[in-house]
């Protein structure tokens, strides 16, 4: 038996040092999902608290037929998401409510010079509004389809399409003003 499903078998039984561990293992690595997601720190630790409380609450259901930090990686999405909903009233912006449609290539990359580091990028990601933000996260990282994208924020197909563009317009801006 491995590590892994050592501790996946000792969390179903709920040793607590297992839990531990699974948590230890992981927190990096998700807490990093986490912060693409929310506003704040603060509010990306929150995430993760209850992302881990659902992870050890269903750890039962993991099937094994996909690897345990995609099932992982997944809960912490879907947690990250439903914390966007739930708190969209307290967000300041207009963006995810601005209908526009805008015709998108759904193969479409952004194009970023490969002058600008890994750090730059994620930095100017982290400072468009936070609609626009989710939107670039759920289809650019995580690979989901516009419809997608839409059905999961209540959005309609456009929307997620504009919300997309405005967010490659506003980075490619950004990293070519830093040349």
């Amino acid at each position: 038996m491995s590590f892994e499903e050592k501790i996946i078998e000792g969390c179903i039984a709920g040793n607590r040092k297992a839990q531990k561990a699974l948590f230890d293992t992981y927190k990096s690595s998700m807490m990093g999902i986490c912060m693409r997601y929310c506003r704040t720190k603060d509010e990306a630790e929150d995430v993760l608290m209850m992302a881990f409380m659902t992870i050890l609450s269903e750890i039962h259901t993991f099937r094994k037929e996909s690897s345990i930090s995609s099932w992982i990686r997944r809960i912490v999405v879907n947690t990250a998401i439903n914390n966007y909903r739930k708190n969209l009233k307290h967000y300041f912006h207009s963006d995810i409510d601005d209908i526009m449609e805008i015709d998108i290539k759904d193969g479409e990359d952004l194009q970023i010079s490969d002058n600008h580091s890994a750090d730059a990028i994620l930095k100017v990601m982290n400072e468009l509004p936070h609609g626009y933000r989710i939107v670039l996260n759920l289809y650019v990282v995580e690979g989901y389809k516009h419809k997608e994208i839409a059905e999961i924020l209540d959005i309609n197909v456009g929307t997620s399409k504009s919300q997309l563009s405005k967010a490659r317009k506003i980075i490619q801006e950004k990293l070519s003003s830093k040349k």
